[in-house]
């Protein structure tokens, strides 16, 4: 009895702790599943933003120089092009990021688990004589 007392509070200790692991574990994942959401918003309103300074740009250029209307509508295009590209380049690495830290946190999860199960003795029955 005396030496199940100290192995049961040792036991709940260990899934008190892992509890908490997996509370900041979900919180991380939450938080950076927010940020992924966060990051594709912002992405595409960089993209309509960037889009229509473009075409303002193109539509006082065609105004500047009417000669120069075609040169200035592949410009813009290729300037709209290379924005979206860039904002998801933007994108798909802020992406990355994020999953690279929802790894970490799960990674780091599963460790403190490990080190709990490996530090918690094993109880044993004794035999009955």
């Amino acid at each position: 009895m005396k030496k199940t007392i100290p192995l049961t509070i040792l036991a709940a200790a260990a899934l008190a702790f892992a509890a908490c692991d997996n509370k900041t574990a979900d919180t991380i994942k939450e938080k950076s599943d927010e940020a992924k959401e966060a990051v594709a918003a912002k992405t595409e309103e960089a993209k309509d933003a960037a889009a229509k300074k473009i075409d303002e740009a193109k539509d006082a250029a065609k105004d500047a120089a009417p000669a120069a209307a075609a040169a200035v509508d592949s410009m813009a295009e290729k300037a709209k092009d290379a924005t979206q590209n860039a904002a998801d380049a933007t994108k798909d690495a802020a992406d990355s990021a994020v999953d690279k830290v929802q790894d970490a946190a799960t990674n780091a999860m599963d460790t403190a688990k490990d080190a709990m199960s490996s530090v918690a003795p094993t109880i044993t029955p004794a035999p009955n004589p």
